[in-house]
């Protein structure tokens, strides 16, 4: 029973390829019939092309073009309009590019109202076209002007002359005279030709090829009876594929080759199909009407897609449309994972353009990079256009391309390395601490690295350099330390011994002053050191007031007036006439104030003038001191500012050098500002306070 099933189903088999050899004998036969209703809808379609009117203007446009280029001395336009100093191009820049495209496939002969010939085409045939003789040309026609410019037309020789003449009597009346003319400004009335007559003619090269350059005309395409031909061929394969099932002893109509995804069988029948039927012409006229081996094989394998996409569809009727979109939908199936596949694949998609929009919306074309992308990326798009449009040749400049470009590439991308090689050694040397090395000038793409590696070059620099000048100042700062709390601590120490020998109530009394002021001068010190400390790591509570800054230092100036006069200084104050208050602390400030006049008092040269200025500028509350230095100043303003630095360097007189950098740091503590300027023997001071009430 089985051996039975199986024959019946081979026989089913063979009775499928039968039919579709018969499909494709059937439409092979008519390959010749088909060629020639081509050919004769071609030729058609051409000689309704030779009788349009587009290709007839091409005549009257060019008798106007060579009759205005020839008689250059005619008048133009209305008056006050004319044509002088200007060129055909600037008048009908449109119709001269249409001639020029018509003149290289014309031949002409211009002759003036008593048959002398006024000008001709530079490259004729060898014929004498005034004399008649037309045997080499296709068509040749007469056009001639009379003295008003009116036009008559005679068909010398040509398909269908009559036809020919009526369609171009029709264009003469049909047309007025500005429509030739295009884009002619309306204040150019070009008068017609007057007694002139042309002869034109072409020879069948030129005409064909002209029109094959610049018209369309059907060609190639199969002809309407071809195509039902192929509609009926096609549903009959597709019914047998729905038939021949409904014969059980077939067998068929249930094979896996049956049972493909509905996606995959539109698809695959779509493109086939419409790839056949689209070129279905061209391979008749490829053949000129004779079917080849390939014919029979494109055919047979078109009306097997046909059984097959039918044959597939059948289990629509067979299961019903819900039950087959279920089983056989990649989309619907719940059974098939490329449902999954396919949901996953489109959400991966969105990201993916959610990713391309924010590349885009993030796109600066002032980057050199990305400029350099795009213009690689547009001439990349120019060079593949060019090559495609050379058909089957393309195939050979696309390996050639690929092979420049390669090489290019592989060129490139050396380059990219050496220069990568080079940043590389130097960011290698720079980290072993050779921070003089040389960063390389041209690196390319790696320009912004190298920028960088060469600011890190400077800053480690710079590090190194505060480093060694911090340890500098550790160094000084012990030594200066050591000996301001040496000098008082030795003098205690010295006069101690001397009052415990004393026995001189006289001499016991003086030592005693002497040990006081040594202890008080030792107090300050460390006050200021505790003092500065606090300032230093910001544990200092401020209390916030309204002080009245020009009050505040006079206070000042009035408790140290016993010591300005001991140093016989000049003090020359300006204050500003409106009351001058900032939020402030006024104990820091009343000891920013002292320290700087104290600063003035021990180191101004005696006998000079010393400049106080209080002022308001802008939002700012503003103090400037200049004084003349007794000492000759060696040494920049801010160093001053630094711990135990003093412009006495010998340190011989009173002071331990915290005195400025107190300052300082009480000015920045509330928010101001405190510089120091140098100008040979001058010192000047300022201080600047924001906070104004």
């Amino acid at each position: 029973m089985d051996t039975k099933l199986k024959n019946r189903h081979k026989l089913a088999v063979v009775l499928i390829i039968l039919t579709l050899l018969m499909a494709t004998a059937n439409i092979t036969s008519y390959y010749s019939l088909y060629e020639n209703q081509m050919k004769e809808e071609q030729e058609n379609s051409r000689q309704a092309m030779l009788r349009s009117e587009d290709f007839l203007r091409q005549f009257v446009q060019a008798s106007w073009v060579i009759y205005l280029e020839e008689d250059r001395d005619v008048s133009w336009g209305e008056e006050g309009t004319g044509y002088a100093g200007m060129s055909l191009e600037d008048v009908i820049p449109s119709t001269l590019q249409e001639y020029d495209e018509f003149y290289p496939y014309l031949e002409y002969v211009m002759a003036d109202g008593d048959g002398d010939v006024i000008s001709q085409s530079m490259a004729p045939t060898g014929e004498d076209l005034t004399e008649g003789d037309f045997s080499n040309y296709t068509i040749a026609l007469n056009l001639s002007y009379d003295g008003n410019g009116e036009a008559d037309i005679r068909v010398r020789k040509g398909p269908d002359r009559a036809e020919i003449a009526r369609e171009f009597r029709r264009v003469l009346n049909g047309l007025e005279a500005g429509d030739y003319w295009g884009e002619m400004p309306s204040e150019y009335d070009i008068p017609m030709p007057a007694n002139r007559e042309f002869t034109f003619a072409m020879t069948e090269g030129n005409l064909w090829t002209y029109l094959e350059e610049h018209f369309y005309y059907e060609d190639g395409l199969l002809p309407g009876d071809g195509q039902t031909h192929i509609f009926g061929l096609s549903l009959l394969v597709a019914a047998a594929a729905l038939l021949y099932p409904l014969v059980k002893s077939f067998n068929t109509g249930d094979e896996k080759v049956f049972r493909a995804p509905l996606e995959v069988v539109c698809i695959a029948a779509v493109l086939v199909i419409t790839a056949v039927c689209v070129n279905a012409g061209w391979m008749i006229r490829r053949s000129d009407g004779v079917a080849g081996p390939l014919d029979l094989a494109v055919w047979f394998l078109y009306f097997a897609v046909v059984y097959w996409a039918a044959g597939n569809l059948r289990r629509i009727f067979v299961l019903g449309p819900i039950l087959y979109f279920k089983e056989y939908s990649l989309l619907v199936s719940q059974k098939c994972g490329i449902r999954k596949g396919v949901k996953e694949a489109w959400e991966t998609m969105g990201r993916w353009r959610k990713r391309a929009m924010d590349t885009l919306l993030d796109l600066k074309l002032s980057d050199v990079n990305n400029r350099m992308i795009l213009k690689v990326v547009g001439l990349n798009f120019v060079i593949l256009a060019v090559i495609t449009c050379f058909w089957y040749y393309g195939l050979i400049l696309l390996v050639i391309y690929s092979a420049v470009l390669f090489y290019f590439l592989r060129g490139y991308f050396r380059d990219i390395r050496e220069k990568y090689d080079r940043l590389n050694m130097a960011a290698a040397a720079i980290a072993n601490g050779d921070l003089k090395t040389e960063i390389p000038a041209d690196t390319g793409l790696f320009e912004p690295v190298a920028e960088s590696l060469q600011k890190i070059q400077e800053g480690f620099g710079k590090a190194v350099e505060e480093e060694v000048k911090s340890q500098r100042m550790k160094t000084e700062l012990i030594t200066n330390v050591s000996h301001d709390l040496k000098t008082p601590l030795t003098a205690i120490i010295t006069y101690v011994d001397l009052l415990k020998k004393e026995e001189d109530p006289g001499k016991q009394k003086e030592y005693v002053e002497v040990l006081e002021k040594k202890s008080q001068r030792l107090k300050v010190l460390i006050e200021d050191l505790f003092e500065i400390s606090k300032a230093g790591s910001g544990n200092v509570k401020l209390e916030l007031m309204d002080v009245d800054v020009v009050n505040l230092f006079k206070q000042v100036k009035l408790e140290l007036e016993d010591k300005i006069k001991k140093a016989d200084l000049d003090f020359r104050c300006s204050y500003p006439e409106e009351k001058l208050t900032v939020r402030l602390d006024s104990q820091k400030t009343y000891r920013i104030f002292e320290n700087l006049l104290v600063n003035i008092v021990k180191y101004a040269m005696p006998h000079t003038r010393v400049f106080i200025e209080i002022l308001r500028e802008d939002d700012q509350a503003v103090i400037r001191m200049k004084n003349i230095s007794e000492q000759e100043l060696n040494i920049q303003g801010q160093e001053l500012t630094e711990r135990f630095v003093r412009g006495d360097a010998s340190r011989n007189t009173e002071g331990a050098g915290l005195g400025l950098a107190i300052v300082k740091s009480f000015v920045e503590l509330q928010g101001g500002e405190f510089g120091i300027e140098i100008d040979g023997d001058l010192f000047k001071t300022q201080v600047r306070f924001r906070d104004l009430c």
